[in-house]
């Protein structure tokens, strides 16, 4: 069936091999939410596309379900990126005899990490009633990310995540919600 639609084909990066998708918009959305950022991705039995993975063309969007279809052809669900974020880590910088050097500070771990950026409505906390009562925004982002759980004991402070030129505060990073990806919970920087 994939071969059938060529003339739909749009060119794509799937984990840096070129490959060809058929992109359309979810048809049963009724929000925003979902008209915008939700979309369907059929790749051929040959791709080498996964669970987690993030798929390139003029814009990027995430792998977030895959079923095979009759035909052996893959086909997902994809959430469109709408940010890049800077993750931060607050750690303290030791001279070659493990001796600090200055203070403590926020160190830049990943830069320019595409993910999908949600702001928490009351619609959204309706929805999700696993959100805390401080989370200001949720992310969706790769699991190859280097964020830490804020229980982490390697950890002197919760990680940072900087969005839209502000910090945020990691307060929840959960891996089971979405295979291969992580949600993560960000409150408003108080530190």
């Amino acid at each position: 069936m994939f071969y059938e639609f060529s003339h739909r084909f749009t060119p794509c990066l799937v984990d840096g091999n070129a490959e060809n998708v058929v992109l359309s918009r979810e048809t049963k959305a009724t929000t925003v939410m979902g008209k915008e950022y939700v979309y369907n991705g059929l790749l051929s039995p040959k791709s080498a596309i996964e669970l987690g993975m993030i798929i390139e063309t003029d814009v990027s969007f995430l792998v977030l379900t895959m079923r095979t279809t009759v035909e052996r052809d893959k086909y997902c669900s994809l959430l469109k990126t709408n940010a890049l974020v800077e993750v931060q880590r607050y750690s303290q910088t030791y001279d070659a005899l493990y001796n600090p050097v200055g203070g403590p500070s926020f160190k830049s771990i990943e830069v320019g990490v595409k993910c999908f950026v949600q702001y928490v409505s009351a619609q959204l906390r309706m929805d999700e009633p696993g959100l805390l009562a401080t989370t200001s925004y949720v992310l969706v982002l790769q699991t190859t990310v280097d964020v830490r759980k804020p229980q982490d004991e390697l950890l002197l402070s919760p990680d940072r995540i900087m969005l839209d030129g502000r910090p945020y505060q990691v307060d929840v990073v959960d891996g089971l919600k979405y295979p291969n990806l992580l949600h993560v919970q960000l409150s408003e920087e108080l530190r």
